[in-house]
């Protein structure tokens, strides 16, 4: 009876470990069969290592070529007649030539003066111009004298430069000059002239003003321009009061003056003159 018992207590403890057991033994298998990846059917293998279809390549884009810069147009070559146009009218000097003309005793005077007032702190040209014309007028006559000397030196130095420069110069090209001054100054072109020439002759009317002038500046004693323009207009004004008989002396000093300009033209000529060519 007791084998019985033990050997059924035995089963109901077997059973109670092998039952436990035998669940855990399903549920892993389940899970081991869940991990497991699944087995891929004939059909599906088919499929995957059927041969892809070759990619075509892109075709590469044709990069356009750049634009050809376009030719300039060739410049054109002016005419000789269209470059002397050009030269005439161009405000550009086609030389270089000295000074028009050398100072007189007041420019001297003035040039000295207003160096003097410049340092002094006076800097207007007014002012300048209106103290030195009233230094001027207090001058004594030897005074003015020593700034004529200086002025006659002057005259001198540039007349001498004024040859050597002439002889020197290409003379079409003074001639080319003077063209173009008249151009573009018209009327109040300042042309250049043969030093070595003998100077025109002075008028009745011309001979009448620089003694009219040289007698009225020696008496207000001024080189102010302003009063020497107005001395001028006075000249004028006067000239056309005088008579016949008044003018007859001045009428006979311009014939004087045209008898020495012909003797000196012809010398002049003689001795710059080759072969019927002017040396100057």
């Amino acid at each position: 009876m007791f084998r019985v018992i033990g050997s059924f207590s035995a089963l109901r403890v077997s059973s109670r470990v092998l039952t436990p057991s035998r669940a855990f033994s399903t549920t892993g298998a389940s899970l081991v069969a869940a991990a497991k990846p699944k087995r891929k059917t004939d059909a599906a293998v088919k499929k995957t290592t059927k041969a892809k279809a070759p990619v075509k390549a892109k075709k590469a884009k044709k990069v356009k070529a750049a634009p050809k810069p376009k030719p300039k147009p060739k410049k054109k070559t002016p005419t000789k007649k269209e470059q002397l146009d050009a030269m005439l009218s161009s405000k550009r000097a086609l030389l270089k030539a000295p000074k028009s003309r050398a100072p007189g005793a007041y420019a001297v005077f003035l040039g000295e003066f207003s160096k003097v007032k410049r340092q002094q702190g006076m800097t207007t040209v007014a002012e300048i111009a209106r103290a030195c014309s009233a230094s001027w007028n207090q001058l004594g006559e030897s005074e003015k004298h020593q700034y004529q000397t200086k002025a006659d030196k002057l005259s001198a130095e540039y007349e001498e430069t004024l040859r050597k420069w002439w002889n020197t110069t290409d003379h079409n090209l003074v001639a080319l000059e003077n063209r173009r001054r008249k151009r573009v100054d018209g009327d109040k072109a300042r042309l250049l002239k043969d030093p070595f020439a003998p100077k025109r002759p002075m008028t009745s009317y011309v001979l009448f003003v620089k003694d009219f002038v040289t007698q009225n500046k020696g008496a207000a004693g001024t080189n102010d321009i302003t009063e020497m323009s107005s001395l001028m207009k006075s000249a004028a004004s006067k000239w056309k009061t005088l008579s016949s008989a008044e003018k007859a002396p001045y009428a006979k000093g311009a014939e004087v003056e045209k008898s020495r300009y012909k003797q000196d033209q012809d010398k002049y000529l003689k001795s710059h003159t080759v072969g019927g060519t002017r040396l100057h």
